[in-house]
């Protein structure tokens, strides 16, 4: 439960983000998210922001105030007509497709609901990173880095798949691994 200081535009987005964590939004909250200008209120923990940057405040309270939820932990996939739940170490990829998210275990693929951006911020601590514009992948199934053509690499996983890392995200990957 969280408390909003802001702008309208930045109220909506934040509501929005907020509501896919269940974060509530209450005016008597302790905690108060405050977009840089306006004032602070007295007594209550504060967290100010600059506008631009409402995604910051979202992956903070997500990181730290849900991270002890179960729904973070796990997610529900679909495969063959079946709900299974899927724990995120056992993802080894997750991609976009014209059918929606497909995340790919060592068993098979399971079709999965919200965003690659989603996934991206929630898990980023468990070590899922972006390595192109349709794919985030679990560093923990990394079996072999290949450097390829125009400072690409490519990803060997434990499922024997091959991923291309664009020279966007190569530099994120170089300094997430330190190579």
């Amino acid at each position: 439960m969280v408390q909003l200081l802001c702008s309208n535009r930045v109220y909506e987005k934040l509501k929005q983000e907020l509501s896919k964590y269940q974060i509530d939004i209450k005016q008597d909250s302790d905690l108060v998210l405050v977009e840089s200008g306006f004032d602070l209120p007295r007594e209550k923990l504060c967290v100010v922001f600059e506008a631009i940057d409402y995604m910051d405040v979202i992956k903070l309270l997500v990181s730290g105030a849900r991270g002890d939820l179960h729904f973070t932990n796990t997610v529900t996939g679909l495969s063959d007509n079946k709900f299974a739940v899927i724990e995120p170490r056992d993802v080894i990829y997750i991609e976009a497709g014209s059918d929606g998210l497909l995340a790919h275990t060592k068993s098979k693929p399971y079709s999965i609901k919200e965003t690659l951006q989603y996934y991206e911020s929630l898990w980023a601590a468990r070590g899922f990173i972006r390595i192109n514009k349709s794919q985030i992948v679990n560093l923990l199934h990394v079996k072999e880095i290949v450097p390829w053509f125009n400072s690409r690499y490519v990803l060997r996983m434990d499922n024997h798949a091959e991923l291309e890392v664009s020279k966007m995200f190569s530099k994120k990957l170089r300094n997430t691994l330190n190579i």
